[in-house]
């Protein structure tokens, strides 16, 4: 089976939920990956993550320049949250990030050159530079 085949036999979903504070002082996101067989939907694979709000910062910035490369013009690629100083640990702050990077996630899904870039496949590392702030799974809510 080709790779073009099997990837789109494929469908993704992504969700990102829980902030919580980090007790270094962060929030961190919990990211979920969905990948399902179109083929047989009990096929599931998930992967969990928990990112915080510099890990999607890049991650947006690297796949606006593979989207830019593409030449999709005619699709909007999504906007992505302002970094602040002040007001960051605000529940609409954070909700906004959340939304934001949720959505950048859920576009990504629909393009190959992005779900299969290598800044994708790394965010979704378990032991990647942005999980290793985390060494246990955070407790204290936002």
């Amino acid at each position: 089976m080709s790779i073009k085949h099997h990837t789109q036999s494929l469908a993704r979903f992504y969700t990102v939920s829980e902030p919580r504070r980090h007790p270094r002082g962060h929030t961190v996101y919990k990211v979920t990956a969905r990948i399902v067989s179109r083929r047989n939907p009990e096929d599931v694979q998930e992967i969990v993550v928990w990112k915080r709000y510099s890990d999607f910062k890049k991650l947006h910035k690297d796949l606006w320049q593979i989207h830019k490369n593409l030449y999709r013009h005619t699709e909007l690629f999504p906007p992505f949250a302002k970094a602040i100083v002040f007001g960051r640990f605000d529940e609409t702050v954070i909700e906004e990030r959340r939304q934001c990077a949720e959505d950048l996630l859920q576009f990504s899904a629909n393009i190959p050159a992005l779900y299969n870039s290598k800044q994708f496949e790394d965010f979704f590392k378990v032991l990647s530079q942005g999980d290793l702030h985390l060494s246990s799974s955070p407790t204290i809510p936002c």
